[in-house]
């Protein structure tokens, strides 16, 4: 027998527990991925906050490395800036170009303090009134400078303070010292020396936050001679001490300071100064290169890491992906040889080995199953013959039981097609009476509704006849009036009157006897009245029983009708149960109806018709015909022309056959086809199959 592949139920993709909602969006894309295309965007996606990280972090490192070097374009003007503000407080006229050229070169917007600058320069430095105005003007480019390149801003505590100690501190002294040497004579005394002791005061302020800056800075360095670069700017601060305490002694006699020390001492202290301040901010843009130098290093070769690990698991997984599907595939097919299979120690590797061993079991189960076969099939050629032989035994006896249970059944339900019979004659008889009822009931009625309207008519005569009476009488009433006035004249007359009266008594007599006879009349008509209205109601009462009974009669007519249709119809079923019984003697024939001997075979067939195709299960085969099971029961009808492809002792057949029976209601549904114009070669081949099998269909 051929070895069938067992079918599976298909299994709907996320059937069971269901995702939480947030996951859903990344579900509806994963799952149109392949696992391998899967990794693959899960690399690239972590690789892309990565690369962003690792790109924020070289334009912040750049943006801070270019703060550093806008704050060293600072101090290259920074250093002529506080030169010539030593040399203008010293005395001198400063050399005003190199401190242009500077600023031009830097690139700071710092064009209006330095238009201030020519322009207090253009008024010489010949009084200390200019040099103070000159001063003032180089301060504030200063403070500009420090503005505009961010050393104001400077990050680090050393750097910081050392700018603070050129860009605010050290100015600031040398503008004090040159308003000290250039005080307002025309001020009155009190006034004079108020403001040399604030000058005094500032000095000794700007002395003092000088040292701090200082130290500040030598306490957070990591420049070792911080303190030996910077000790010039100490001096400064000395020397702005010293001033001021030459201006707190001299307070009772103000007068000009001399700032020429000073100066000299500040002009000395210039480029040290300023080459610590460069050096430190040196040292940070290093510092900053060297480490996004390193990190961007670290990061490259770690992101190169990742790829490379990456590149190797998709592989891999691809690699063992393909490895398990097609295993899976070639398991699912009956290919049950050798494939190969991941190795290793991961999930894929496990499921690998669970698929070599689900392999193993199926070998083994198929092997037991081609055993448990043959000896089935040896067990049913055996009995074939017996079970043929007690086939037909039974069917004989069947048959014997059939003819006498329908040789009584027939007599019986002849008995009764004779009690149908006298059943329709009286129904016939039941129905004729109840027509002549039914006719003599209508009759009836008719002469009723006759007679109530000939009472009618009665009852409007006597009608008028009362009010002629009731006439009569008021005629009468008046004669009796006539007379009684006839009378009275005919009294009146006297003699004369006397024969008009006798004709006056004679009209009263008349008058009052019609007047009894109206009256008479008129009692007669109120009886005729109460007559003719007691006959309409005994009418309508008689009316209404022989409607009654003209109902019954009607129904008792359908009654008669439908029990006539009754006995039709048990008369009909009657005469097909007896057509049924006597078909019962050729049930064994038609038992006996298949031509040819059929036999159990199982494989893969597929029904061809119209352009289309179905796939199904071969469930028997004879030499005539064969029984086909298809996934579609509606693919073909009765009496259609199909092509058969099946495969029987391996070879591949396509047949033309035709739908000889269908039967939906069957478990499982199956079409029955026969065979056209079969090949002799086919034909062979199934009759060598059909015998080599043996094997009955079971009834």
């Amino acid at each position: 027998m051929a070895r069938g592949v067992i079918a599976h139920p298909p299994t709907v993709r996320g059937a069971g527990i269901r995702p939480p909602w947030w996951l859903v969006p990344a579900l509806f894309v994963s799952d149109r991925l392949r696992t391998s295309a899967r990794l693959l965007a899960l690399v690239l996606v972590l690789l892309v906050p990565g690369v962003l990280a690792i790109w924020s972090y070289a334009g912040v490192v750049d943006g801070q490395i270019g703060f550093a070097a806008r704050e060293r374009a600072g101090v290259t003007v920074l250093r002529p800036a506080l030169a010539s503000l030593a040399a203008t407080v010293q005395g001198g006229r400063p050399d005003l170009g190199a401190l242009t050229s500077a600023a031009r070169a830097s690139g700071l917007r710092i064009d209006s303090p330095l238009t201030e600058v020519d322009a207090a320069a253009s008024a010489g430095t010949a009084t200390p009134a200019t040099r103070a105005r000159l001063a003032a003007a180089l301060a504030g480019l200063i403070t500009a400078v420090g503005n505009d390149s961010n050393l104001i801003l400077d990050p680090d505590l050393d750097s910081f303070y050392v700018m603070d100690a050129q860009i605010v501190q050290v100015p600031q002294t040398l503008l004090t010292a040159a308003r000290a040497a250039s005080p307002d004579e025309s001020l009155p005394h009190d006034e004079r020396v108020a403001a040399q002791a604030v000058l005094a005061g500032g000095l000794s302020n700007t002395a003092t936050a000088l040292a701090s800056d200082l130290r500040t800075a030598a306490a957070h360095t990591r420049v070792h001679d911080l303190a030996t670069r910077t000790a010039s700017l100490d001096a400064v601060g000395q020397a702005a001490s010293a001033l001021a305490s030459h201006l707190t002694s001299s307070l009772a006699d103000p007068s000009a300071a001399d700032a020429t020390g000073l100066g000299t001492t500040a002009g000395a202290a210039v480029a040290p100064g300023t080459s610590a301040l460069d050096t430190l901010l040196v040292a940070r843009i290093d510092r900053l290169s060297a480490d996004r130098n390193l990190r961007l290093a670290v990061a490259g070769l770690g992101l190169l890491l990742a790829l490379w690990l990456g590149a190797a698991v998709w592989w891999r997984t691809r690699h063992d992906v393909g490895q398990v599907v097609a295993g899976m595939t070639a398991i699912a097919s009956g290919d049950l040889s050798d494939h190969p299979l991941p190795q290793g120690v991961d999930e894929f590797a496990e499921i690998g080995r669970a698929l070599g061993a689900a392999r193993d079991q199926l070998i083994a189960q198929d092997q037991e199953l081609a055993a448990a076969s043959a000896t089935r099939e040896e067990y049913l050629r055996a009995g074939f013959q017996h079970q043929r032989q007690a086939e037909r035994q039974v069917r004989e006896r069947a048959q014997e039981i059939i003819d006498e249970t329908a040789g009584m059944v027939t007599r019986e339900l002849g008995d009764v097609v004779n009690q149908v019979d006298l059943v329709r004659s009286a129904a016939s008889t039941i129905d004729e009476r109840v027509s002549v009822a039914e006719s003599v009931t209508n009759a009836v009625i008719h002469r009723a509704a006759e007679t109530d309207r000939v009472a009618t008519a009665l009852r409007t005569s006597l009608r008028k006849v009362a009010g002629m009476a009731e006439l009569i009488s008021r005629i009468a009433d008046q004669t009796k009036m006539l007379a009684l006035n006839a009378t009275i004249e005919a009294a009146r007359a006297g003699d004369a009157g006397q024969g008009f009266s006798v004709v006056a008594n004679e009209v009263k007599d008349l008058a009052m006897t019609t007047a009894r006879s109206t009256d008479e009349i008129a009692t007669t008509i109120d009886g005729l009245e109460g007559d003719v209205t007691a006959l309409v109601d005994a009418i309508g009462a008689m009316s209404t029983q022989v409607a009654g009974l003209d109902e019954a009669t009607q129904v008792l007519s359908g009654v008669a009708s439908e029990q006539q249709s009754l006995v039709t119809r048990v008369d009909r079923a009657v005469n097909e149960a007896l057509e049924r019984i006597r078909s019962l003697a050729t049930i064994t024939d038609r038992l006996e109806r298949r031509e040819f001997e059929r036999t159990l075979v199982a494989g893969a067939a597929e029904l061809r018709a119209g352009g289309r195709s179905c796939p199904g299960q071969l469930a028997d085969l004879s030499a005539g015909g064969v029984r086909v099971v298809p996934e579609d029961t509606q693919f073909l009808g009765l009496g259609d022309r199909v092509q058969l492809a099946l495969t029987l002792d391996g070879q591949h057949l396509v047949l033309d056959a035709l739908v000889a029976y269908h039967d939906p209601s069957l478990r499982p549904p199956a079409y029955g086809l026969r065979f056209v114009d079969l090949p002799g070669s086919a034909a062979d081949l199934i009759r060598g199959q059909v015998a080599a099998q043996a094997v009955p269909t079971p009834v």
